[in-house]
């Protein structure tokens, strides 16, 4: 590897969505099945009829996801495909569209909240064998680089600086980032909160060493934060290593799966990422909101991110804001390059971007950059 320092482009990326599409009005459905489960099982037990405002929670409709999350639509996987199936679908579809071979990839990071196995194997390993990456170089075993990163809805753009870290430094030139969740397993049909957001979704981004004089980035576009303290906003309450084996109520009750304090998040990360974040971000890159031509945040849920880019509008922002329109819902480590994907005629050489991710832990992942080479990018539907 070389020892000068070196620069990052986007070489390429792809996306790829399941077949199977849930509406709103399908989600409320299975919400009122779940209601309906469980006050059978009240009844069975000879506690009485499910009280009102339980029952109240299991309630939504189109228009109400629509006012209040924004999203249309979903996908879901089918049941025995996990986050590995939307990675490699998502990596082939890159590899077949840009002519680029996977045996010129060093490096394999993977973000997702949702690995395919709890505890191993990691998913980078299992996409090297789906792609058949080489890992001899004839009777000697060749070098390469992998991992799985987690940082909840920010793990996307956490991973990209991790990456660019590893090209700027030489220690890689040819870098597969994959951003895949599969969402759908992390539901608890009981809160209607997460059932009425999540999504699946697999992308996969080409990062390839350049000279430094044609640098997309610079250590100073990156920018990062965690706050531990609030936590308890976003947590899945049982099943980690913490507590590995909740008992037969707690997963009765879905306390394995995800949960979210709703109105905290609004309160907390809304205002923090619409300001204090976005002027410290912006401050370590020495840009202005002005400088902006496109951003793409996180798409967590619409009208929340409405109500940040409205704070930023007010301060100067006026470039345009890429994201999916709300057909694919939260689709977390996937939804900023998801996002790029389903907009590839606005990835032009010349244009400054902002990519922005934010979510539980609570942590935030920013990135900044200007596109110098063309960025070709493809998903497996045709376009809206």
């Amino acid at each position: 590897m070389s020892s000068t320092a070196l620069g990052m482009r986007l070489d390429g990326l792809a996306a790829y969505v399941p077949e199977q599409v849930w509406s709103n009005a399908r989600v409320a459905a299975r919400l009122r099945l779940e209601r309906m489960r469980l006050g059978a099982s009240k009844r069975t037990a000879g506690s009485g009829k499910l009280p009102a405002e339980e029952a109240k929670l299991f309630e939504t409709s189109d228009r109400w996801v629509r006012r209040f999350i924004g999203f249309g639509e979903r996908r879901f996987s089918p049941e025995g495909e996990g986050t590995i199936d939307l990675a490699t679908r998502a990596a082939r579809l890159l590899f077949e569209r840009s002519g680029h071979s996977p045996n010129d990839v060093d490096s394999i990071v993977v973000a997702s909240v949702t690995p395919s196995y709890l505890y191993s194997p990691p998913d980078a390993a299992l996409l090297q064998h789906a792609l058949g990456i080489p890992v001899w170089r004839g009777a000697d075993p060749r070098e390469l680089r992998g991992a799985d990163i987690s940082l909840a809805c920010s793990s996307w753009v956490a991973s990209l600086t991790i990456c660019y870290a590893l090209i700027r430094s030489g220690m890689a030139r040819r870098i597969l980032l994959v951003g895949a969740d599969r969402m759908s397993a992390a539901i608890n049909w009981r809160d209607r909160s997460f059932a009425t957001v999540l999504g699946d979704a697999g992308t996969a981004t080409l990062c390839t060493a350049v000279p430094a004089a044609e640098d997309w980035f610079s250590p100073t576009q990156f920018w990062s934060w965690m706050d531990g303290g609030h936590a308890g906003i976003i947590l899945t309450p049982a099943g980690g290593s913490r507590r590995p084996s909740p008992l037969p109520e707690e997963v009765e009750a879905g306390k394995h799966r995800l949960a979210m304090d709703g109105a905290a998040v609004k309160e907390v990360l809304v205002p923090f990422t619409g300001g204090p974040a976005m002027d410290a971000a912006l401050a370590k890159a020495g840009w202005r909101l002005e400088d902006l031509d496109f951003a793409t945040l996180h798409e967590a849920n619409l009208v929340l991110n409405a109500s940040i880019i409205r704070m930023w509008r007010e301060r100067g922002f006026r470039g345009q804001v890429l994201d999916a329109g709300g057909r694919f819902g939260n689709t977390t480590s996937a939804s900023i390059p998801l996002a790029l994907a389903m907009n590839p005629g606005e990835l032009v050489v010349g244009r400054k971007f902002g990519l922005l991710g934010f979510g539980g832990g609570l942590s935030a992942s920013f990135a900044f950059g200007t596109i110098l080479h063309p960025l070709p990018a493809w998903n497996n539907l045709r376009s809206p």
